[in-house]
Order: structure tokens, then sequence, then C-alpha cells
């Protein structure tokens, strides 16, 4: 039976008093399984007394390397937990800093081989490829190794967090906002691929909900998705997708600007 999780404030001063413990490794396992749990579930995290921690999965995945015997079968899916809950904090850094620290052996077996795909697609701002990679994640038996015939709960804990919405939605929302900060308007095809969303009603909907500020010093927000006419998304104006006073731009911004300057530059290559 998986051990109790401990709060985030007590996850904390462990960090502080014995980090690197090693009896502390099946208290910081727990915390990762809570984690996730709290990304599968429809309570609110903070009813749970659960927050993300880096740190605390950080550590996990450093007392794996000093005490290898520690790891075994379920460390190596544990890791990937980890490595799932730093995914969704994309465009933060958090990833590429975990998996410096898992090694090749791991980082090549399921699901973390396919995690590392879908780090690599977002890194790269490939969206509508990310998709897919990362819905296989959905399926427990999804890369089972040779020989296994029983999944395991921690994959199966894996798998009901990326088939709920609250993932899904964590990692779309900072697609969009990423979209929304370079783009003053783009192509509503593009936007409900990257997305993965059906179509323009969905895109409206889920747009409604990510509100970003009104403006430089205003405590107002507005919503991200501004309109969308004539096959064409208009995101709210900011300061990184519009011209600036004094500024050699005639204009905002366009997704097809940008898109056709990226071919030329491909072609010249």
């Amino acid at each position: 039976m998986a051990a109790q999780s401990l709060s985030h404030s007590e996850i904390q001063d462990l960090l502080n008093s014995s980090a690197y413990d090693p009896n502390n490794v099946s208290k910081l396992e727990a915390y990762v399984r809570a984690q996730v749990s709290a990304v599968a579930s429809s309570i609110v995290a903070s009813e749970l007394n659960v927050k993300y921690s880096f740190d605390a999965n950080r550590t996990l995945v450093k007392l794996y390397q000093f005490f290898p015997h520690l790891e075994g079968e379920q460390g190596i899916t544990i890791t990937a937990l980890a490595a799932f809950l730093a995914l969704l904090q994309f465009p933060s850094t958090d990833f590429m800093a975990l998996s410096c620290l898992i090694p090749e052996r791991v980082q090549s077996l399921e699901p973390c081989a396919t995690l590392v795909r879908c780090a690599e697609l977002l890194e790269a701002c490939q969206f509508s490829d990310f998709w897919p990679e990362f819905r296989k994640l959905g399926i427990p038996e999804y890369g089972a190794r040779e020989g296994e015939t029983v999944v395991s709960e921690d994959r199966k804990l894996l798998s009901n967090a990326v088939n709920g919405t609250s993932a899904s939605n964590q990692i779309r929302s900072n697609m969009i906002k990423m979209l929304a900060s370079t783009y003053r308007s783009a192509p509503l095809s593009v936007v409900l691929a990257a997305l993965d969303l059906k179509d323009e009603a969905s895109l409206l909907s889920f747009g409604s909900k990510v509100m970003v500020s009104a403006g430089e010093g205003s405590e107002n927000e507005v919503a991200l998705v501004e309109k969308i006419e004539g096959g064409f998304v208009t995101f709210a104006a900011s300061a990184n997708n519009t011209k600036r006073a004094g500024s050699d731009f005639k204009e905002g911004v366009k997704y097809d600007a940008v898109a056709a300057m990226m071919r030329k530059t491909a072609l010249r290559q």
C-alpha cells in the first residue's frame, strides 16, 4: 500500500532539515503521487494540501542517483510521474532541469521516453504534433516492457492524470498564452490544431476563461481571445504583440508574416 503523503509544509520542512536522507525516499515518492493525484482529481489541489514542488521532485530523483538500490522498477515509473509534473509547467524549464538528472537508461524506457518526446515537441513549438504523443500516455498498457503483464498503480495514476481535463487545459492555457504573446492574429485552423480543439465554439469557450492584463499597469483583466472573424483569431492586444510608440514596425505582428519569413529562411538553408 502506498504511504500517506505529507502536506506541502511538512515536505518543505523535510527538505530544509534532511533533504538527502535515504529514509525520505518513501515520503518523497508519496508526495509525487499526491501531486499527480491532484492533477487527476476534480478536487482543487489546495483542498488536498498539495502543491507542485520542483524541489521535492528533484530531490527524489537525486536520491535515486545516490542510492540506486532504492529505485527499482517502481522508482522508474515514479521518476516518470515527476517528469510529467515538470512537463505541465511548460514553458518553464523545469522539465529540462529535471531531465538532466534522469539517467539515459530511464529516459529510454516508457513512459519516460514519450514524456521526453512531448517535451521536445513543446520546446520546438510543434504543438499540433504534441497532442498525439501526449495521448499515448493515457493508455495504461502503452509501452509495457517485455514480460510485464500487470499495469502498476503508478502507471494507472499517470494515465488518469493525462486523461483528465486539468493536465490538458494547463498545457493548452500555456500554449495559447505563447501564441498570443507572439501574434496579434493567427489563422483559426492553425490555432485549433495547436490547441487540439474541435471548432470555433470550443476555442471561444476555452479562450474566454484564459485572462490577461488589460494593459501595463492595469489591474483589470480581459479574455485572451478578443474575437474570431474571417477565419482568423485575434488575441488581446499586449506590449508583445503590437507596435510600440517610436517603433519602426508599421503594424502588429501577424502569424502569416512571421510564417513567411520562416519559410524563406528555411529555403536559404
